[in-house]
């Protein structure tokens, strides 16, 4: 009987030894090699059943605190947060926040669907690519990510929140990933942006307030940041008490 954890692998002695040099100079182990060989063969083979087998062996709550584990502290936000300032639709009418939030919540009625896709270019190179991942991670795992919106001018504080369920971020601008069918028709006129969010159960937020919340990348108070217009999109988090 083998030995739990151990498998044998057969390949011509030249394979070998060209395989045995090349872990020596990179100074990888064998056994991390071998295992990244299996998972990039399944990857490639049938990616949604190696998905579905890996979480039926983890077990959904042990992948949950696994993709937690992976990521850095200071990386795991509570919030996306957007300030949005005004807005011109494709007619070139300007619109304030709240006829802003306004279009997309008659959208997501409208479509029949109840989902819009946000859109912004707040950020110069888009989000980046390891906080796409994990929040689409997370969204598939069932979690609960939430985006709340800021309304500047006198308000200066969140008025809105929504539910995330994707998110399609890069250094160029792209179309929207979906129909125009799901984008405002203010907006619709083959609109382009490096960042889109799809989103689902806008309503007005009455719990979480700027005062309440921190800037992860500096701790600053998101209150005083949105009031001197120093802070338009990125992640926030509940500061304990």
């Amino acid at each position: 009987m083998g030995r739990p954890g151990y498998m044998s692998l057969y390949a011509d002695e030249r394979t070998q030894q060209i395989f045995d040099e090349f872990v020596k100079i990179k100074g990888i182990k064998k056994s991390t090699a071998l295992t990244e060989m299996l998972e990039i063969y399944m990857l490639c083979q049938d990616e949604e059943l190696y998905t579905e087998l890996k979480k039926k062996s983890l077990g959904v709550e042990v992948a949950k605190q696994v993709l937690v584990q992976r990521a850095d502290s200071r990386e795991i936000n509570d919030y996306i947060f957007m300030k949005l300032g005004t807005a011109y639709d494709v007619d070139g009418n300007a619109m304030d926040g709240y006829d802003t939030i306004d279009a997309y919540i008659r959208n997501c009625s409208e479509n029949g669907e109840g989902y819009t896709w946000f859109s912004t270019e707040s950020l110069h190179f888009g989000m980046a690519k390891k906080k796409v991942e994990y929040y689409n991670s997370l969204c598939e795992l069932g979690e609960k990510v939430k985006i709340l919106f800021a309304v500047g001018d006198d308000v200066n504080d969140i008025v809105y929140s929504a539910t995330v369920m994707e998110i399609v971020s890069g250094r160029d601008a792209v179309a929207c990933p979906d129909d125009l069918a799901y984008v405002p028709c203010e907006f619709a006129d083959e609109e382009k942006a490096k960042i889109w969010i799809k989103i689902a159960d806008i309503q007005e937020e009455n719990e979480l307030k700027a005062a309440m919340l921190k800037v992860r990348s500096t701790d600053a108070n998101l209150k005083q940041v949105i009031s001197n217009s120093q802070f338009h999109f990125g992640y926030v988090y509940l500061q304990e008490n």
